[in-house]
């Protein structure tokens, strides 16, 4: 790989993550009270959620890049907001599993 691709190839992930990074930086600017760790974790959940919504928008509507930046830029402002939820539903289900395992194939005593 020459120097030009790999420059290429950069800005292409640096233009692809920008809309849900800023979002996620709006997002922030409205909880001021976040940790530095909490602040991260904002980043990475809203540019790694907000990337795949791209993609994802446009295989399904096949709208341009803009906008499907656009709605990207709105799902990193929500998409902090929503991880402990679905983490938490995650957990709780994953938990659960073992005893409907459980309960499913080994008989239950009287």
């Amino acid at each position: 790989m020459d120097l030009r691709t790999f420059l290429e190839t950069a800005a292409d992930v640096v233009g692809s993550l920008t809309p849900s990074l800023i979002g996620s930086a709006v997002a922030q600017a409205w909880k001021p009270a976040l940790s530095f760790r909490q602040r991260f974790l904002q980043w990475v959940v809203g540019s790694t959620v907000s990337y795949y919504a791209t993609i994802a928008v446009i295989a399904v509507t096949g709208w341009s890049h803009f906008a499907a930046q656009s709605i990207a830029f709105a799902v990193a402002l929500l998409a902090f907001d929503a991880t402990p939820r679905i983490a938490k539903a995650a957990i709780d289900t994953l938990t659960s599993v073992p005893g409907r395992i459980a309960d499913r194939f080994l008989p239950k005593k009287d």
